[in-house]
């Protein structure tokens, strides 16, 4: 650039081209950023100008990023990383968490989890304001704005920072108030209507283990659902047994409302991911930030040592 002056309004204008290049459209990013397609396109040919590179080529379907867009790109993504980090910095002298926190999580780690933590964070923290968005959408929380994301995966992001928060394990449950005798060994199971977590992987045997021994039981599911807020839903009134992760599970169980069926055995986890806290890879992240993440984590060790229930 020739001159300090032509730095006013590049951040807002890398953000748009980021924006742009993720979603390929100037309509899509319009509709995410709340403008309009022509004012992304003006802005975009700014930059460009002022960059004095051609940094997308458009035709009439599509945008294609050029060399230099894709080498301006990553570079736009250190800025506005290195932009998060001088706001962090700046931040930690007044020693006091302040700000909107964006949080991402999945629905019904969400509603299990954050609900019940976050009025106390809340009345902890009176000026920290939180914004969470629940959506089993994966979400990119840098291009979305996010602070930070709960996520159950078993590969995450290896561009961003991943706590570990605990293991998915699943427990076989039903309610207590289950209309049929409960099952009294592995074999009695396939007598009942077994309800499947909607996943390849669950499909076919389940391993069953008890010291030393280990069993494979086939069964054939009854009803099989992709959402454990829906499998609750149908496991509470009564009508079946079913594998339910057992952070949910374990809840559950603790207000008297399920029961765990044979709980002398464990049930092998065919299918084994983490929840995770996800952070952008700052190196020093905001005092919000990290308040949430020591506080979470904290009360999720107090919560599993009070229930007493974990497996």
């Amino acid at each position: 650039m020739k001159n300090k002056n032509e730095l006013n309004g590049l951040i807002p204008a890398l953000l748009v081209f980021i924006k742009t290049v993720e979603t390929g459209s100037f309509s899509a990013t319009a509709r995410m950023m709340s403008m309009t397609p022509s004012s992304v396109s003006r802005m975009i040919d700014r930059l460009e100008e002022r960059l004095n590179q051609r940094l997308l080529t458009r035709t009439t379907r599509m945008l294609q990023v050029t060399e230099c867009g894709q080498e301006i790109y990553h570079y736009a993504l250190k800025v506005i990383s290195a932009t998060d980090d001088l706001f962090s910095r700046a931040e930690s002298f007044s020693g006091i968490p302040r700000g909107i926190l964006r949080i991402t999580a999945p629905n019904t780690l969400g509603k299990i989890l954050l609900t019940p933590f976050l009025p106390e964070f809340l009345r902890n923290y009176p000026n920290i304001n939180v914004v969470l968005s629940l959506t089993d959408r994966i979400v990119n929380i840098a291009h979305d704005q996010f602070d930070l994301a709960l996520r159950i995966t078993e590969d995450p992001p290896e561009n961003m920072v991943a706590r570990v928060l605990m293991r998915i394990d699943y427990s076989l449950v039903c309610s207590k108030n289950y209309h049929q005798e409960l099952p009294k060994d592995l074999s009695s199971l396939s007598a009942h209507n077994i309800f499947f977590p909607d996943e390849q992987q669950f499909h076919g045997g389940w391993v069953f283990r008890k010291r030393e021994h280990c069993v494979s039981v086939s069964l054939t599911p009854r009803l099989m659902i992709n959402n454990s807020d829906v499998m609750l839903d149908a496991i509470l009134q009564g009508g079946g047994i079913a594998l339910l992760p057992t952070f949910i599970a374990n809840i559950y169980i603790s207000k008297g409302l399920l029961q765990k069926v044979l709980p002398e055995w464990r049930v092998d986890n065919p299918f084994p991911r983490n929840a995770y806290v996800i952070t952008l890879p700052q190196r020093l992240l905001p005092l919000k930030t990290k308040a949430f993440i020591d506080d979470f984590m904290q009360w999720l060790k107090q919560r599993e040592c009070y229930q007493g229930i974990t497996d």
